[in-house]
């Protein structure tokens, strides 16, 4: 069977179920990230689009994103360092800001 996915080059890629298992886990985070956003602006968590501009899209000003970070810090057991929280100005950034975090401290 492994020669099958050596034929194919695929022998070193993740099986099914831990792709789905990473998938996952970064969806766990956007919704967590979307329901703290959703709890300040008391919006419904699905309006809120992966790509919104935390001021531009959804106004939110900077003590409103500072309540996001210590919720995100709190969730997640996380440090989000301050160089990386200037480039986090969408929804999606901060998803992905707090994967690799995750990511490296499992490591």
């Amino acid at each position: 069977m492994i020669d099958c996915f050596r034929d194919h080059g695929l022998a070193n890629s993740p099986r099914p179920g831990e792709l789905q298992e990473r998938a996952m886990d970064v969806e766990e985070i956007r919704a967590k990230v979307k329901q703290a956003i959703s709890t300040i602006l008391e919006t419904d968590p699905a309006s809120i689009s992966d790509g919104a501009s935390y001021i531009n899209d959804l106004g939110l000003d900077s003590l409103a994103i500072l309540e996001i970070v210590v919720h995100a810090e709190q969730q997640f057991n996380i440090k989000l360092p301050d160089q990386d929280l200037s480039k986090a100005r969408t929804v999606e950034d901060t998803v992905q800001l707090i994967s690799r975090l995750l990511s490296a401290k499992a490591s």
